[in-house]
């Protein structure tokens, strides 16, 4: 038996299918319509003006909206990175003033200490007899009791 092919069986199914009798149209007088007509487009002269959104382009809309979401995403990273550096900002003075204030405390604990009631009432502690000098009355230390033989604090 001779193999059949493909092609071979679509060629007898057609020919073994019933054929379907054709309808003739009827040729009028009328002309037959134009592609514009077809289309449903007016003739230039009849056609009215486009509208706004008709002038563009499908390339040119898509550039147009890509440029504004570029300008979107930027002005959202400009408003992100301006108020990052202002919390960096801030911190940095909420620092400064914590170390002003430090420095006040310790220049006023300083003066408490460098004062010269605190130097006279210390040196009287320690055994020392006031003298006139330049400036002043000068501190000369008065000779050790020789009774004391404890070594100085």
């Amino acid at each position: 038996m001779p193999t059949v092919t493909t092609p071979d069986r679509a060629r007898r199914r057609r020919e073994e299918r019933p054929r379907r009798p054709r309808k003739r149209r009827e040729r009028t007088d009328e002309s037959l319509p134009e592609w514009n007509d077809l289309a449903g487009e007016a003739a230039p002269q009849e056609r009215e003006e486009a509208s706004f959104w008709e002038r563009f382009s499908t390339p040119r809309f898509a550039l147009v909206v890509g440029v504004l979401v570029a300008a979107g995403v930027l002005y959202i990273g400009h408003v992100h990175a301006t108020q990052a550096l202002l919390s960096d900002v801030e911190r940095a003075r909420a620092e400064n003033r914590r170390l002003h204030l430090k420095k006040s405390r310790l220049q006023s604990a300083y003066d408490r200490a460098t004062a010269p009631s605190v130097i006279y009432r210390r040196a009287d502690e320690l055994g020392l007899e006031k003298g006139l000098g330049r400036e002043g009355e000068t501190i000369y230390v008065s000779p050790p009791d020789p009774s004391a033989t404890s070594a100085a604090p």
